[in-house]
């Protein structure tokens, strides 16, 4: 086990655990349970510790991959390192949100809707930012999903015979 198989079975986390978050919050809010938003925050404070993670273990999967496959673009990873680091902030900034939100669910706080309503566009931000990583991250080592390679057709491939 290296660090880019690690970072291959972390990267996920984030996406999944901040997309399934925001999804419980508006369920939350729209149904105004505390323990549906209590639940999403947890994701969302998941997510953020995973992103921080995620992108740690990127270091070291560049470092693999850089040894391995000399194939691979260093334009793609770089783009894929660039937008992982401001998703782990996005995500940072989500899960601190969090974090207030779970310590004021304790208390009566004054603004508990408005800090909801800014988690909730925070975590759609991280959302888009890991989505847009993710992205990046399949050009690395899936082109053929990201119409970066041409594949031609022979003649005898296509059916037709002269």
């Amino acid at each position: 086990m290296n660090d880019a198989y690690l970072h291959l079975v972390i990267n996920h986390f984030p996406i999944f655990s901040m997309l399934f978050g925001v999804l419980i919050l508006g369920w939350g809010l729209w149904k105004k349970k505390d323990s549906i938003q209590r639940i999403a925050m947890v994701l969302f404070v998941l997510g953020a510790i995973t992103s921080y993670i995620a992108v740690e273990t990127g270091e070291g999967a560049e470092e693999v991959l850089e040894e391995y496959a000399t194939s691979i673009s260093h334009d793609a990873i770089h783009d894929h390192e660039e937008a992982a680091e401001i998703a782990m902030w996005f995500s940072l900034v989500t899960g601190g949100l969090s974090l207030v939100g779970l310590f004021g669910a304790n208390y009566n706080i004054r603004y508990k809707n408005v800090l909801m309503g800014v988690l909730l566009v925070a975590a759609l931000t991280a959302v888009s930012s890991l989505l847009y990583t993710a992205y990046e991250g399949g050009k690395i080592r899936h082109p053929e999903a990201h119409n970066t390679i041409k594949v031609e057709k022979s003649v005898e491939d296509s059916g037709t015979s002269s």
